[in-house]
């Protein structure tokens, strides 16, 4: 078996962190679509710019691994690999730690990160959805101004 891409470590480190891509892409502060792109690609490696993002907000990720596949995958204080193969629905593994109150701790930062990334996206929704009103109502009002018009004799 071929060595795993940087891709595939950003996949792995992602899954590992038990959070979503759209999460980890706003925790670095880059876009889902670029790291959906690198995740799902063999071909396009990741910009330096994005892989220091990675490094600057996952102080635990071993920066030798993450470019090169050596070594291991943290450094310190690591989250710990899954022990078994459960899962939770688009998340990942769940983790699996000796030390229940930094799983909860890790648990809870990462439903947080999902949180913010879910009003984000609700708040995104909430300004399409007023738009669409707004042309919706507009649309109304054209139409009562045409059938207006048919009405009147020339």
């Amino acid at each position: 078996m071929s060595e795993p891409t940087i891709n595939q470590r950003l996949k792995f480190l992602i899954e590992h962190l038990s959070t979503s891509v759209r999460a980890f892409s706003e925790s670095i502060g880059d876009s889902y679509s670029n790291t959906q792109n690198y995740i799902g690609s063999r071909q396009l490696a990741p910009k330096h710019e994005y892989i220091a993002k990675v490094l600057k907000h996952f102080s635990n990720v071993n920066a030798r691994w993450l470019l090169t596949g050596e070594g291991e995958p943290f450094t310190g204080e690591a989250p710990a690999a899954p022990a078994n193969s459960n899962t939770r629905k688009n998340k990942g593994p769940v983790p699996q730690t000796t030390d229940s109150r930094a799983a909860d701790h890790a648990q809870l930062a990462n439903c947080q990160r999902d949180l913010e990334a879910t009003k984000k996206e609700a708040a995104g929704y909430q300004r399409e959805i007023a738009l669409l009103e707004s042309q919706l109502k507009d649309k109304e009002e054209i139409i009562t101004l045409l059938r207006a018009g048919s009405h009147r004799s020339n």
